[in-house]
């Protein structure tokens, strides 16, 4: 349980400052991507990326998040890789740290403290 509250803690901090990064514009370098997409589709995704922050917290949407924004990591990293910009290492990293939070393996769930 504690390693799904410390990736969940990882994920929600990198969606809030990415996501604020989209109209404040502090992360350097900028996005390579940032010219080539509308304006307004990329302040929807700044929008979309701070809500998963907060979202991310509820055990509620947890998986969904984590499953959507999982693929959405994955599809933005391969455009990257399709462009020829390589500053997908963000995005590579929050996607497997999503996939667990998404496919909810047993070392997320902690051993259970039971003496026999």
């Amino acid at each position: 349980m504690i390693v799904t509250k410390i990736i969940t803690a990882i994920c929600s901090v990198l969606f809030l400052s990415v996501g604020a990064d989209k109209f404040l514009f502090f992360l350097e370098p900028p996005c390579s991507m940032m010219t080539s997409i509308h304006p307004l589709v990329w302040k929807g995704i700044g929008v979309l990326q701070i809500a998963a922050g907060f979202l991310i917290w509820s055990t509620k949407f947890r998986k969904y998040v984590a499953g959507f924004f999982a693929v959405f990591m994955i599809v933005f990293s391969i455009i990257h890789l399709i462009n020829n910009t390589y500053d997908i290492g963000g995005s590579a990293f929050m996607a497997v740290l999503l996939g667990f939070l998404a496919w909810d393996p047993g070392f997320l769930k902690g051993k259970k403290n039971e003496i026999k």
